[in-house]
């Protein structure tokens, strides 16, 4: 019975739906990460503060992946239905 869950992930507009959520991601990870070091690049805030900037980024992301690695793959609900 488990053939029955697998879905056939042709659909045009939910592989346009998912390539928009992974670019709207990656830019969002991307200047979480870049605009601490450009800003203190250019002065406009302290290197310390970027370093508590960058160290909360990485917590946060690093528990939103944890949470995916760890219930992502449960049997009875997953979160790629959506």
């Amino acid at each position: 019975m488990d053939a029955l869950r697998v879905v056939d992930d042709t659909d045009a507009a939910s592989n346009a739906c998912k390539e928009l959520a992974i670019f709207l991601t990656t830019g969002i990870v991307v200047s979480a990460f870049g605009l601490p070091i450009v800003f203190a690049r250019a002065e406009l805030i302290e290197w310390g503060a970027c370093a508590l900037v960058l160290t909360g980024n990485g917590v946060i992301f690093g528990t939103i992946l944890g949470f995916f690695l760890v219930f992502g793959n449960n049997d009875d609900f997953s979160w790629q239905q959506w």
